[in-house]
């Protein structure tokens, strides 16, 4: 009996949410709902630039809200995103609904329902760490846990603020501590250095393909954020290249790892055995493959 993989996706769009949101459904990855996370810009913007991917991808998943919004306010990524979190474009409200049942509810169902469920987060663990808190028996029936978030380089003793963890330290600590079987660590770090040239996303604005041109226009905002991180003509891909993992796996090398939450810092160190890994390793030429064949 064939197994087929259900995947939940966790976001706060978000520019490289979005994207990362596009490549999935684009390479046929079976996505059974959205939860939101608050993280990137308010709950409301965040909802709405939800419902203006899915308008864009002709989509129909279903989208849920978390029971608790994180109050972030103070940390708005609006300088990376822009005031709307889609690169200032401003889209009109979308009519589309977002379901009546909370997030945690969903995914409580859904692993219940389904026998391979990967969970895929693109923003602060809150809804994740609440689903564990309401129900633990979850932990076990999560096959497989993929975060973006967290950061690690062996030379540097401590470690930045990294933004997913930093929103929410507490549920990244119940998340990481849970004993979810599979958990894969994408780090802002190695995920940063997974680029596509400004000059090839600039070929999409002549392209025929909606989603392509609509990548073209959110990336402008955040290709001059790049900038302000050195570097420079290039899209970096942080949520994307966690989405590309999943799709051809060869794109990230992984070693186990430990993972501890103190404050609102991460501390990565690699060890022999455990059920966390972390990236360590990109393949930018496979992701850039993988990028250009979906977005042309």
């Amino acid at each position: 009996m064939v197994i087929l993989v259900k995947y939940i996706f966790d976001t706060d769009p978000g520019i490289d949410d979005a994207i990362a949101i596009m490549l999935g459904y684009l390479n046929k990855l079976d996505i059974i709902g959205f939860t939101l996370a608050t993280g990137n810009i308010s709950k409301e913007k965040s909802a709405n630039n939800l419902k203006t991917i899915q308008d864009i991808l002709k989509s129909n998943i279903p989208m849920y809200y978390g029971s608790r919004e994180n109050n972030c306010e103070f940390m708005s990524a609006e300088y990376a995103h822009g005031k709307d979190g889609l690169g200032n474009i401003f889209m009109p409200a979308s009519l589309r609904k977002f379901e009546n049942t909370f997030a945690e509810d969903f995914i409580i169902d859904a692993c219940n329902r389904y026998d391979d469920i990967t969970f895929v987060c693109l923003g602060p663990l809150t809804n994740l760490a609440s689903t564990i808190k309401k129900d633990k028996s979850i932990i076990n029936k999560i096959k497989h846990v993929i975060i973006m978030g967290t950061t690690y380089n062996e030379s540097v003793k401590i470690p930045y603020k990294e933004f997913n963890v930093k929103i929410d330290p507490e549920s990244a600590k119940v998340v990481f501590d849970a004993g979810f079987k599979d958990i894969k660590i994408i780090t802002h770090d190695i995920a940063m250095m997974s680029c596509i040239s400004k000059d090839y996303i600039d070929t999409l604005y002549y392209s025929n393909k909606i989603t392509s041109k609509f990548l073209y226009i959110i990336s402008q905002k955040y290709i001059d954020f790049c900038k302000t991180k050195g570097i420079d003509n290039a899209l970096a891909t942080p949520d994307p290249t966690t989405v590309a993992s999943i799709i051809n796996p060869n794109i990230l090398e992984f070693k186990p790892c430990t993972v501890t939450i103190k404050d609102d810092l991460s501390y990565v160190n690699l060890t022999d055995k455990s059920n966390l890994s972390v990236a360590t390793k990109v393949n930018n030429k496979l992701f850039e493959e993988l990028f250009k064949k979906t977005f042309n």
